[in-house]
């Protein structure tokens, strides 16, 4: 056995390829969210928050990771993923973005009126939760190398890259709660999809790999037998949500009409009173 440390090819291609799915994933997830807020039924605020968990946790930060993966490589030994871990590091970070989703919106009812504002403690738990779901998510990734021998993690650019994915998911949250502005959620999403890029160098510069070449080759996938399917199907369905969202009427037009039909109703029915008033 010999002590092979991994090798990583960051052709400026794979680092743009990531970084620019990082953010339409980001972005579309954000506007969901952000739908899911003014939705006017419990079913349609339900299906924006589905749209932002799997768009932000599948193709915000999942799917980059496994782009990222294209340049990775380690002297001796081939490099494949087993399929279970593969599910396992996709399911994890797309459940913690929807619980953390349904923790930041939750259902308006008659004592609290739709709001993007939530209270600091909702902020803060769908930070952490969608923090240790991309650290989650990570770890995972890593548990589906397969290669001729082991693969182990630095301790240190472990936890750093922890920290990132924490910082990551806290932007997310107040990009969701805070940002007004479909400018700052473009610009915050940029940042958002930059700290993800990172977040996953660092924990991959921390990987090292101990070769053993009496160990049999491993007969997992290929990264562009993962990569290839699933970059074409997630660009696909993330224009469902995109469609509907350039199709869905603008929030304070939206606003401005059912306050025009509220005073209309009331204009109609101080008329129709007078008119008792004179028949009597």
């Amino acid at each position: 056995m010999s002590d092979e440390l991994q090798h990583f090819s960051m052709g400026t291609w794979i680092i743009g390829l990531a970084a620019v799915t990082s953010f339409i994933g980001v972005f579309v997830g954000i506007a969901s969210a952000r739908k899911a807020v003014t939705a006017p039924n419990p079913s349609q605020r339900y299906l924006w928050l589905a749209w932002g968990a799997l768009s932000i946790g599948g193709i915000g930060a999942w799917l980059p990771h496994y782009i990222a993966m294209v340049g990775f490589e380690v002297y001796g030994s081939v490099v494949r993923y087993d399929v279970l871990w593969i599910v396992i590091s996709f399911a994890v970070p797309v459940a913690a973005a929807a619980v953390a989703l349904l923790i930041i919106s939750p259902p308006p009812t008659k004592h609290r009126l739709p709001s993007a504002t939530v209270e600091i403690g909702r902020l803060a738990g769908g930070a952490v939760l969608l923090g240790i779901g991309f650290t989650g998510m990570d770890l995972a990734i890593v548990a589906s190398l397969e290669i001729q021998g082991s693969v182990n993690s630095d301790i240190l650019l472990t936890s750093a890259s922890a920290v990132i994915g924490l910082v990551v998911g806290a932007g997310i949250m107040w990009s969701i709660s805070a940002l007004e502005s479909r400018t700052l959620r473009l610009v915050a999403s940029v940042v958002v999809a930059a700290g993800l890029v990172a977040m996953h160098y660092t924990g991959v510069f921390g990987l090292s790999a101990a070769v053993d070449q009496a160990v049999a080759r491993p007969d997992g996938l290929e990264v562009f037998s993962i990569l290839f399917p699933v970059f074409v199907l997630g660009m696909l369905v993330v224009t469902i949500p995109i469609t509907a969202l350039l199709m869905a009427p603008d929030r304070v037009a939206a606003e401005l009409e059912l306050e025009a039909d509220m005073l209309a109703a009331e204009s109609l029915a101080a008329e129709t009173q007078g008119r008792e008033l004179e028949l009597q």
